[in-house]
């Protein structure tokens, strides 16, 4: 019989189906990997200017040049996973590989050597690259898996949407308990307890990264000797037009996302009034991420995926410009606008993975090569970028209004309750426009999908 299509050849092979326990290991490693990523997001920024003893601006510089070599360092490691071959796959080893390593570079990067000025922002740069480089040679092939585990979209959903709720909550737990095991562990030394910190709370996500590891299996898998050239692969980025578009969208929706998470904690130790709240504000966006990630399956199950994207959005735009008019003052107020802000984050958060998952097809059944490690690192790219660039906003917000640790003026108010609400809703609006002009639905991705296995039987023919 005919082939259909001139790439029938490269579609893909599936084998077995993807179980509970493996969407379980998912989501515990997942575990794992956001109580690092949290203690190193919302943490180091805090670190480098009240204990480290840098400047906001050194710190944001130092950030912001680590994201633009994850341009380079992203892809290459979606490509390497893609090219990788062991008995257990091409991307589940890499927990196993990674998980010493990024104890290593945590526990450095929130370490206080006694050094000049100038010698503490080259360390604090040379470990934060480190840092950056293995964090990212496990996020890319972790968040890749999905796409490896099944092929059925209503799977990759809940893989996504599980594993969602297990990060949320790890940050929420890291946000609990961080400021108290930080004193506890330091005994009145900040240097001691930052360290010590890192030290666990990396043992303990690296125990989280092997338990999914055991627990995973990879089910989709490319056909045999399928040739990946770097000409297929700038191909499989640069003229996949949805995936173009949900980068845009998704760098912009990190920025707000980042920001906001970055900020909390100088918004409650500085405009709330209390440090003491920060566990309770990290607390309270778990109620509302989990209610997000829980209903966004729901709604694209009745709506496309863009519609439901979009429509969170505009909900977090609307709950960000309450929140800005209604003040700091009322504390009860701010926590119960806080909690609703963290609705449509968890929403968009499994819409937008699932959506860039459903890019894969896009591209194996437009030029023939399946590449899921080299597309799912746009998306950790571009949540770096996103923390970067808000990163470089908290640290322009500091330095206009003139930021000195634990000395708050009205003015250095004023600037961060703007920044963690109104800028925030800015951002918003703006990662809705992408989304305006991408045409790549659920149905149109279903076509593909249903295309691709037909190119597979008649190619067994």
């Amino acid at each position: 019989m005919k082939l259909i299509g001139r790439h029938a050849e490269m579609s893909q092979v599936v084998a077995g189906e993807v179980k509970k326990r493996e969407m379980f290991g998912h989501a515990i490693a997942g575990f794992g990997q956001n109580l690092i990523f949290g203690l190193w997001s919302s943490y180091m920024m805090v670190f480098y200017t009240d204990i480290f003893g840098i400047t906001a601006g050194a710190a944001s510089i130092i950030m912001l040049l680590t994201r633009i070599w994850d341009g380079v360092n992203d892809p290459m490691m979606g490509s390497i996973a893609d090219h990788t071959r062991t008995k257990w796959g091409r991307y589940r080893p890499w927990l196993l590989f990674m998980s010493p390593v990024i104890v290593i570079f945590l526990v450095l990067n929130f370490s206080s050597p006694d050094l000049s000025p100038a010698l503490k922002v080259a360390y604090a740069g040379i470990t934060y690259v480190l840092m950056s480089m293995a964090f990212t040679a496990v996020d890319v092939p972790y968040w890749t898996m999905p796409a490896a585990m099944s092929s059925d979209v209503q799977k990759r959903a809940k893989i996504i949407s599980y594993s969602r709720m297990s990060t949320t909550l790890a940050t929420t737990v890291l946000g609990v308990v961080a400021i108290p095991l930080i004193n506890a562990l330091g005994q009145g030394d900040k240097q001691k307890g930052y360290m010590m910190t890192a030290l666990v709370v990396g043992i303990i996500g690296a125990g989280f990264y092997l338990i999914g590891f055991a627990n995973i299996r990879e089910h989709v898998q490319p056909v045999p000797n399928q040739k990946i050239t770097l000409k297929s692969s700038i191909k499989a980025i640069t003229q996949n037009r949805p995936l173009l578009l949900l980068l845009c969208c998704g760098l912009l929706a990190n920025i707000g996302t980042m920001l906001k998470q970055g900020m909390v904690i100088y918004y409650v130790k500085d405009c709330v009034g209390s440090e003491n709240l920060i566990p309770i504000f990290s607390i309270l966006f778990l109620p509302g991420m989990f209610l997000g990630l829980v209903i966004a399956p729901m709604f694209t199950k009745r709506f496309d995926s863009n519609m439901v994207f979009i429509g969170s959005r505009v909900f977090g735009i609307v709950v960000d410009i309450v929140f800005f008019f209604a003040g700091f003052e009322n504390v009860p107020l701010v926590m119960f606008l806080y909690a609703l802000t963290s609705i449509p984050l968890g929403m968009s958060a499994v819409v937008s993975a699932t959506m860039l998952t459903n890019t894969i097809e896009y591209a194996e059944w437009k030029f023939g090569n399946r590449q899921e490690g080299l597309i799912s690192s746009t998306q950790t790219l571009t949540a770096k970028i996103g923390m970067a660039l808000s990163a470089g906003v908290i640290g322009a917000v500091l330095e206009i209004a003139d930021y000195v640790p634990n000395q708050v003026t009205t003015e250095t108010q004023t600037m961060i309750h703007g920044a963690f609400t109104l800028f925030c809703a800015v951002i918003g609006g703006l990662s809705i426009v992408p989304m305006l002009f991408n045409k790549f639905t659920d149905k149109e991705h279903e076509r593909i999908v249903k295309e691709l296995e037909e190119r597979r039987r008649q190619s067994e023919v």
